[in-house]
């Protein structure tokens, strides 16, 4: 029996207005009127970025085989159910990224989908039913996790409050600070439209507490492919303009994948999918990547007045060393331990602002280029927007970080916390990556930032830490977090509002003085509120060392550096 079907029922929660009304609709009512949302509203940021991707697999599968007339490509062999029969050929393969790049551009220019989005939906509305007896909507069907193929008796059971990571609650420990009480099972309660939005963020974001694997040979389990990335995207106005800086039709830096067939989940049967996950096979298209799977999962029923429950069965981990396909993450180099010489994704950091990791977002580094000799690779969607510069001249264009911190267990990788920033640029800015161009400008920009503040300011810091006799750690620690903390702004609001035409020396000479006027008043402050031990100061080296010849040091240094 089918039943809740995603394309006419409403589940997508999309901000409507400024003035910040919601409403749910369906996948036909969103491509319908994407350009008239202003953004996701679903349960938390993470969620969000998992329905994205969703979102924009329907659209690399769709524009991979139609251009924005709905117009099949000449190079593409299609089904009766609008798949793609073959790869494009090599010989194809330039016209092919011509016409893709046509498409957006059309797409660009016209501010809203075609109708062929719909269409596809319409051609694949059987496999868009959360409950369905062949085809449950990014789930298995009983019959695939049945004890005799499973390493246990039964799967593992996973409850509304482990799912809903707005609570995230397991069943050891009570989340004291949860946004529902507890009492009726309240906590365990998910409605049909949440129930979705949660199973899309929980094939993202899993996990490794549960135990029960496929078959009885042991692999490495996927905690969910988004959970290891340092998550980035763009946004703009509107939901439209956002899906499209985000739609990577073009691999420039690995145009080995531009010629691949879109295998979004959906176009297989779950037994095909299942198939496809223990054979480990390599992913070579961004729709695969983007509807990946963590977890087999079966839903019996959703009754909003009762107890959520699912079961699960871990899948193995998709490959994570060198994973070009992926366009939005930021990127580490590993110079030593099992990934040594490969890039691997690299998560956000809490507390550590995006605007600290410039490079790593904005520019591409071979080992002899890099100061500390470590190469960089800034994210595929970053290099994308690179490239479509010209169509979009004049956009507002906002970087935004989204990543989800674990709780250190290596047996558990239990989610804990989400970490979100965004930096907000001039599109022109942003895409000025020549030698001398505005992206390089402010990495060093950047560079020096962090040198004045860990360095020179840290040396002072410690300094006053040896006076006192400190032995706490925390005590530095604590103040360079505080001294980035006042940068933050500051820095923030000096970044928006470069203008691509401004004199490149005197905005940053602009910046210097507002790091150098921010600098001193915090360190001036903690000469302010010395005490007498401070200026009594100890011996080292035969000369007194106390706050005042602390601090004069520091000016020293600063003076120097600025």
């Amino acid at each position: 029996m089918s039943d809740f079907n995603l394309i006419d029922e409403g589940w997508i929660s999309v901000v409507t207005d400024y003035k910040g009304t919601t409403r749910l609709v369906g996948l036909k009512e969103f491509f319908e009127n994407a350009h008239n949302y202003i953004g996701l509203a679903g349960d938390m940021p993470t969620q969000d970025f998992a329905l994205m991707r969703f979102l924009l697999a329907i659209l690399h599968t769709v524009f991979s085989r139609y251009d924005a007339k709905g117009e099949p490509y000449e190079m593409v062999e299609l089904d009766q159910r609008m798949r793609q029969v073959e790869e494009v050929d090599d010989e194809d393969a330039e016209e092919y990224e011509d016409a893709l790049l046509e498409t957006w551009q059309d797409l660009w220019k016209a501010g809203k989908f075609p109708q062929i989005v719909c269409d596809y939906l319409e051609a694949w509305r059987d496999r868009f039913y959360l409950f369905d007896d062949q085809y449950p909507f990014y789930q298995l069907t009983k019959e695939q996790v049945t004890p005799d193929k499973i390493s246990k008796t039964q799967p593992s059971e996973i409850l509304g409050k482990n799912m809903n990571r707005t609570i995230s609650e397991s069943g050891n420990k009570v989340a004291i600070f949860s946004p529902r009480y507890a009492s009726r099972g309240n906590k365990d309660q998910l409605t049909l439209q949440e129930a979705v939005r949660w199973l899309i963020t929980y094939q993202s974001y899993t996990g490794l507490s549960d135990k029960v694997i496929f078959g009885k040979e042991k692999y490495k389990s996927s905690k969910g492919w988004l959970f290891d990335l340092g998550g980035v995207y763009l946004s703009s106005s509107n939901l439209y303009k956002t899906l499209l800086l985000n739609l990577q039709l073009i691999n420039y830096s690995n145009p080995e994948f531009n010629q691949t067939i879109e295998k979004p989940c959906w176009e297989y049967s779950p037994s095909e999918l299942l198939e496809k996950y223990l054979a480990s096979e390599t992913l070579d298209n961004i729709a695969e990547l983007y509807t990946a799977w963590s977890r087999g999962i079966c839903i019996d029923k959703v009754n909003p007045e009762e107890a959520f429950s699912m079961d699960i069965v871990k899948i193995p981990e998709i490959r994570h060393t060198d994973q070009f396909l992926e366009a939005m993450t930021i990127w580490r180099f590993n110079d030593s331990g099992e990934n040594k010489g490969k890039f691997t994704p690299r998560k956000h950091q809490l507390n550590k602002a995006m605007w600290r990791s410039f490079g790593l977002i904005t520019k591409n580094e071979s080992m002899d280029e890099s100061k500390d000799k470590i190469p960089k690779r800034k994210p595929g969607i970053i290099d994308w927007l690179n490239h479509i510069e010209d169509f979009i001249q004049g956009e507002r264009v906002q970087v935004n970080a989204i990543s989800m911190e674990d709780d250190g267990n290596a047996t558990s990788w239990v989610p804990t916390n989400e970490i979100t920033d965004e930096i907000r640029m001039e599109e022109s800015v942003l895409n000025d990556t020549k030698d001398l161009g505005w992206v390089n400008r402010i990495n060093d920009v950047v560079e020096e930032t962090k040198e004045v503040v860990d360095k020179i300011y840290r040396g002072f810091i410690n300094d006053i830490k040896k006076i006192r006799n400190i032995e706490s750690k925390d005590f530095t620690s604590k103040y360079i977090e505080e001294m980035y903390y006042q940068l933050d702004k500051p820095f923030r609001d000096w970044l928006e509002n470069i203008n691509y035409q401004d004199n490149k020396d005197e905005k940053i000479q602009e910046w210097l003085k507002t790091l150098k006027k921010l600098v001193v008043y915090e360190a001036e402050k903690m000469l302010k509120n010395s005490g007498t031990r401070d200026y009594i100061g100890i011996t080292e080296k035969e000369s007194v060392k106390n706050i005042a010849t602390a601090f004069n040091h520091f000016m020293f240094r600063l003076n120097k550096k600025l």
